[in-house]
C-alpha cells in the first residue's frame, strides 16, 4: 500500500471528481465526503486539520425570566415573525429525540480521508477474510436500502463507496463501481414502474452520483479481470484458495447481476424476444446456483463488532453521513443480518425468475390474474413488484394496450362485434364505436390503474382500490351505452338479444374482483375487529361471490351460443361424429368451470364463518363495544363506503343486514352451528373436485376441514357453558381463518 495517503487522494482526484459529474478543471470544490461545498471558491478536496471555532457564549437565563414575568402560566406571546410554524420548528431543533443531527451516541464520524491516514482503512493487499466481509456487508446494505432505509445510512455508510476509483485492491474497486451500476439500475426500475409509497422505498441519493464514469461494459471487464486475479492468488496460496473462492462466487453474483439489470433496461426501447428472456432466466437461474455457495461461506469472512453498529470492523462508519439527514426524527437503522441478506437475494432471484414469465401472458384477463397472484407471493419485496410491472408493460407498450384488452374482453364474453363472420363485424360505425369506447383515455385508464395497483404493497392496494370503484362507476355507464347502441345497430335483434350486455359484464367482472379484493384484505390486514367479522363475510356470501359467479356463468353461456352461431355447422351428422363432437364441445364449452367452482366454494365458506359468528353472538361469545360508543350502521356503512357509487352491484344497506341477521337469530345456537358445517362440508367437496388444485385452493381446503369439525362439536354442545370468545388463527389462509375455541 502507498504510504502516502495524501499522494493517494491527489491521483485518484481527478477520477474522483469525474464520477460525480465534475470535470477536473471545474471551479467547484469538494468536501472529504464528495459533496460540492463551494461552486466558486477554489478548495482542496479535504482537509486534515481544521482551525477549531472561537464562539463567545453569553448567559440569557435571567433576562429571560425576567421577559416572561407577565405571562401567566401556559400563555404564549404571539408576534407576527414567530407562528406556530417557527414554534414547531424551535421546539424540534436540538431535541435528540426529534433533529437528527443531535446524535445521542456522540459518536464521531469516521471519514474516507481521515480513515486512510489514520490506517484504519486499507486500500490495497486486503486479506482474504477481510474482502470477504466487506462485500458481504455490502450485500447486506443493499439489501437493507430495498427495504426502505436510505442510502445515506445504509450503503453509503460504507467509506469505499465514497472513493471506488482511489481502491487499489482491483476486486473491491470493480466490485464497488458494479454495486454502483446495480443500484442505479435498481432505482431506475423502480422510478419506472411507479408503485412504490413513501414507506416503501427512498429515492433521494443525497448528491451522490450513482452512475460512475465507467460505461456498462468497462465494468464488466473489470469484473470479469477481478475474477481472473482472485483465481491467480487462490492458485499462489493454497492455503487460503478456498476463500478467494467464496470471494470470486460473490464477484460473479454482482457481475450475472448486472447484466441481467442490463438486458432489461433494454426492454425500455425495444421489446426482448423469448430467446432473450430465456437467456436472461437461465442467468437468474445461475445467481441461484451461487447463493448456497455464498450462504455456506458467511461465516469465513471478518465478522461485525457486536458492541458496534457497524456491519464491519473495517470499511464502515454509520454516522457518516448523519448531518445529510433531514431534521426530523432520526430514523435508527439497523443493516440486516448476513444470513437474512443471503435469504433475501435468493427470494428475489426466484420472484425474478417468475417475473419473466408474465411475459407469456397474452392479454389483459391472463395479466390481471398473474399480477394477483404475484402480489400475494411477493409480499414486501418492491424490486420484483416493480420489475414484473416494468417487464410487462414494456413488453406489451401503452400503444398497444389498447389491443390487449380488447384480446381480453374477445377472449371473456366473445361479443359479436370482436368477432369475424358476424353482421356487427362488418358495420363500419359498430367498430367505429366500439374503437372508441377503448382509445377513450379515461376507460383505458381504469383497467391500466387497476393493473398497476396490483404491484403495490398490500396496504397501499387496499386504499388505492377504494378510489379505483368510482372510475369503474364511470366505465359501467360507458360499456352500457356502448351496449345499448351495439343492440340498436345490429340488423338480427331477435338474434342478439341475449348479447346486450356483452362489455357491461366485462366491465362489471373486473370491478366484482376489485370489490372482492377491497373486502378480503381488509382480513389479511388486520383492519376489522372480531365483531365486525359477522357482516364481512354476510356481504361476500350473500352478494360479492354470487355476483361473481353469474356474470361467469353469464360470460360462458355467451361464449358457448356464440361459437354456435358463428359455426351453426357444427350439429353432429353421424353418431360417431355427435359423440367426439359433444365431448370436444363440453370441454370447449365450459372455460370458466374450474373459477366458477372456486368462487362457489368460496362463497360456501365464507358463509360457513357467516352463520358460525352468528352462533357465536346468539351464544354471547363474541365481544361487543360498549353501547354508549357504538353505531353499528355507522360502521357498516364505513366499510362498504366504496361501493355506494356503484350502481351494479348496489350497495346493500344496513337494514338489509339487520333483517336477515333476526331472521337468522330466530334459531338455535346449535342448529346455526350445524348450518355452517354444512357450508364448510360443501365448500370442502367443491374443492376436492377441482382438478389439480393450486396451493391456495389446499390451504382453503385445509381450514375447511378444521372448521368443520369445530362446527360439528359446538353443534353437538361441546363446551356449550363457556363464554370464551373463539381464537380466529390466520396463520393457515391469509383470509379465511381457523376457528379454535377455547
Amino acid at each position: 500500500m502507498n504510504e502516502n495517503p495524501r499522494e493517494i487522494d491527489e491521483i485518484a482526484g481527478d477520477e474522483v471528481m469525474g464520477m460525480l459529474g465534475a470535470s477536473p478543471d471545474d471551479d467547484r470544490s469538494y468536501s472529504d465526503d464528495g459533496y460540492i461545498t463551494n461552486y466558486n471558491q477554489e478548495q482542496p478536496p479535504f482537509k486534515e486539520e481544521k482551525a477549531t471555532p472561537l464562539y463567545e457564549w453569553k448567559d440569557i437565563t435571567k433576562d429571560f425570566f425576567v421577559a416572561i414575568e407577565d405571562l401567566a402560566l401556559g400563555e404564549l406571546m404571539h408576534h407576527e415573525l414567530f407562528g406556530l410554524f417557527e414554534a414547531m420548528s424551535a421546539i424540534e431543533m436540538m431535541d435528540p429525540k426529534m433533529d437528527a443531527g443531535m446524535c445521542c451516541k456522540k459518536e464521531k464520524p469516521l471519514r474516507f480521508h481521515t480513515a486512510v491516514s489514520t490506517g484504519q482503512l486499507k486500500l490495497d493487499n486486503l486479506t482474504p477474510a477481510e474482502l470477504l466481509g466487506i462485500i458481504d456487508s455490502i450485500y447486506a446494505c443493499v439489501v437493507s436500502w430495498l427495504e426502505g432505509h436510505s442510502l445515506a445510512q445504509t450503503l453509503f455508510t460504507c467509506l469505499y463507496m465514497h472513493f471506488p476509483h482511489a481502491i487499489e485492491e482491483k476486486p473491491l474497486k470493480a466490485f464497488c463501481i458494479c454495486v454502483f451500476k446495480v443500484v442505479w439500475y435498481i432505482r431506475e426500475f423502480i422510478q419506472h414502474a411507479a408503485v412504490y409509497e413513501e414507506e416503501d422505498f427512498q429515492p433521494s441519493t443525497f448528491a451522490y452520483t450513482l452512475y460512475p464514469d465507467v460505461s456498462d461494459a468497462k465494468t464488466c471487464a473489470m469484473l470479469k479481470e477481478a475474477e481472473e486475479e482472485l483465481a491467480r492468488r487462490a492458485k499462489a496460496h493454497p492455503e487460503v484458495a478456498e476463500i478467494f473462492g467464496f470471494v470470486t462466487c460473490r464477484v460473479k453474483f454482482a457481475r450475472i447481476l448486472l447484466q441481467i439489470f442490463m438486458h432489461l433496461w433494454r426492454m425500455k426501447t425495444t421489446s426482448l424476444t423469448e430467446p432473450e428472456m430465456n437467456d436472461i432466466v437461465r442467468q437468474l437461474g445461475s445467481l441461484a446456483d451461487i447463493v448456497p455457495v455464498m450462504r455456506r461461506s458467511v461465516e469465513r469472512g471478518t465478522q461485525p463488532d457486536h458492541t458496534s453498529d457497524a456491519p464491519n470492523p473495517m470499511g464502515f462508519s454509520p454516522m457518516v453521513n448523519q448531518r445529510l439527514l433531514p431534521p426530523t426524527f432520526p430514523r435508527y437503522t439497523r443493516i440486516k443480518e448476513r444470513h437474512e441478506s443471503i435469504n433475501f437475494l435468493e427470494e428475489l432471484i426466484q420472484r425474478l425468475r417468475l417475473a419473466c414469465k408474465v411475459t407469456g401472458c397474452t392479454h389483459f384477463y391472463t395479466a390481471l390474474n398473474f399480477f394477483m397472484d404475484f402480489s400475494k407471493k411477493s409480499g414486501q419485496c418492491l424490486l420484483s413488484r416493480s420489475m414484473l410491472r416494468f417487464i410487462y408493460l414494456n413488453h406489451v407498450r401503452v400503444s398497444s394496450f389498447t389491443d390487449y384488452l380488447k384480446e381480453s374482453a374477445r377472449i371473456f364474453i366473445a361479443p359479436p362485434v370482436l368477432m369475424s363472420r358476424t353482421a356487427l363485424a362488418t358495420n363500419a360505425q359498430a367498430r367505429e364505436c366500439v374503437e372508441s369506447f377503448f382509445n377513450y383515455t379515461p376507460n383505458m385508464h381504469t383497467m391500466y390503474v387497476f393493473l398497476q395497483i396490483c404491484g403495490y404493497n398490500r396496504a397501499r392496494q387496499r386504499d388505492k382500490l377504494a378510489r379505483l370503484l368510482e372510475e369503474f362507476a364511470k366505465l359501467q355507464q360507458e360499456a352500457q351505452r356502448l351496449d345499448t347502441y351495439l343492440y340498436m345497430q345490429d340488423a338480427k335483434p331477435e338474434t342478439t338479444s341475449q348479447y346486450l350486455a356483452c362489455f357491461g359484464t366485462w366491465v362489471l367482472y373486473q370491478c366484482l374482483r376489485a370489490m372482492e379484493l377491497y373486502l378480503l384484505s381488509g382480513l389479511e390486514l388486520e383492519l376489522y375487529s372480531i365483531h365486525e367479522y359477522l357482516y364481512i363475510f354476510w356481504y361476500l356470501y350473500e352478494f360479492l361471490f354470487g355476483w361473481i359467479v353469474s356474470a361467469l356463468t353469464r360470460a360462458e353461456s355467451f361464449l358457448v351460443d356464440q361459437d354456435c352461431i358463428v359455426d351453426p355447422g357444427k350439429a353432429s351428422t353421424s353418431a360417431a361424429k355427435t359423440s367426439r363432437k359433444t365431448k370436444s364441445k363440453k370441454k370447449k364449452g365450459k372455460p370458466y368451470f374450474r373459477e366458477i367452482l372456486y368462487n362457489q366454494a368460496l362463497q360456501n365458506v365464507c358463509g360457513g364463518f357467516y352463520k358460525g359468528l352468528t352462533g357465536f353472538v346468539k351464544d354471547g361469545r363474541i365481544n361487543q363495544p360498549a353501547a354508549m360508543f357504538d353505531n353499528e350502521k355507522i360502521r357498516f356503512d364505513h366499510r362498504f363506503a366504496p361501493f355506494a357509487c356503484l350502481k351494479t352491484p348496489p350497495m346493500v344497506p344496513h337494514f338489509e343486514f339487520r333483517l336477515m341477521r333476526s331472521h337468522l337469530l330466530k334459531l338455535s345456537s346449535s342448529e346455526l352451528y350445524l348450518a355452517a358445517a354444512k357450508h364448510f362440508h360443501q365448500g370442502r367437496t367443491i374443492l376436492e373436485s377441482i382438478p389439480n388444485p393450486d396451493p391456495e385452493m389446499l390451504d382453503i381446503l385445509r381450514v375447511t376441514k378444521v372448521n368443520f369439525v369445530v362446527m360439528n362439536l359446538l353443534a353437538n354442545g361441546h363446551k356449550k357453558e363457556s363464554k370464551a370468545q373463539p381464537e380466529f388463527d390466520f396463520s393457515y389462509h391469509r383470509y379465511f381463518p381457523v376457528i379454535k375455541q377455547q
